[in-house]
């Protein structure tokens, strides 16, 4: 596991990289945790040197560039790394919202919230490791991994597969067998004839979800309470 912490005071990046790596141990967690002082070396890595971290720590509140506008870039480039917020202003909390974070924690409460924090991440990956499905398409048979997958819906009496690659295919196949196939929490659905991978969803309101690509889907009235609800689960608790 590959874990980044980017924040532009040595004293507290440091003492999260060691409450970090006490919590990784006490579950028995190998991990590599990596200091950046500033956004623009991690965004180096990350965008350049093709690098990938499973865990990014931000300090909401650097110079040139904040934690949030990184959190901006992470999502717009479909990198669905968990993001932790860390700061000493709880005003930001309500704007850090929109880039889903996974949780907000307070420098004061570091020690208390931190390892809560880093438990709830390593579970919530285990859980999402990804896997291979076949599926029996109007082409044959086609192997695909989960992860590819940004929704489904009732399309023509099938269903109509959407891959992040912009790819749609058809299955025989109904909504239920689809999910009973997948078997993950982080599909959601959001209208009988539809099915949203939470990875992908960026935003929910005003019964819309948007998705990473910028395409709209309708969640219906009666089911939105409940999708907003799981959504949040699956995004983690925001305080």
């Amino acid at each position: 596991m590959n874990i980044a912490i980017c924040d532009d005071c040595e004293s507290d990046a440091l003492l999260a990289r060691d409450i970090i790596k006490k919590s990784l141990k006490n579950i028995d967690v190998i991990a590599d945790v990596i200091c950046y002082n500033c956004a623009e070396d991690i965004k180096i890595n990350l965008f350049e040197h093709k690098e990938f971290f499973d865990i990014i720590i931000l300090d909401i509140d650097m110079p040139k560039v904040s934690g949030m506008e990184l959190a901006e870039e992470l999502r717009t480039n479909n990198m669905n790394m968990i993001i932790i917020f860390l700061t000493n202003h709880e005003e930001f909390v309500f704007k850090a919202i929109e880039f889903q974070p996974f949780r907000y924690i307070r420098k004061i409460k570091i020690e208390a919230e931190m390892p809560l924090a880093i438990r709830s991440a390593v579970k919530v990956i285990e859980s999402k490791k990804d896997r291979q499905i076949i599926l029996n398409t109007d082409d044959g048979e086609m192997k695909i991994m989960i992860s590819q997958i940004m929704y489904f819906e009732t399309e023509k009496r099938k269903i109509a597969v959407h891959l992040n690659n912009g790819n749609k295919i058809f299955v025989n196949k109904k909504i239920s067998q689809m999910q009973e196939m997948i078997n993950k929490e982080n599909f959601i659905m959001i209208h009988r004839s539809s099915v949203v991978n939470a990875d992908y969803i960026k935003k929910i309101s005003d019964n819309i979800v948007v998705i990473d690509n910028n395409e709209k889907l309708i969640v219906s009235r009666p089911r939105y309470k409940t999708v907003k609800q799981q959504l949040l689960k699956v995004w983690g608790d925001l305080l």
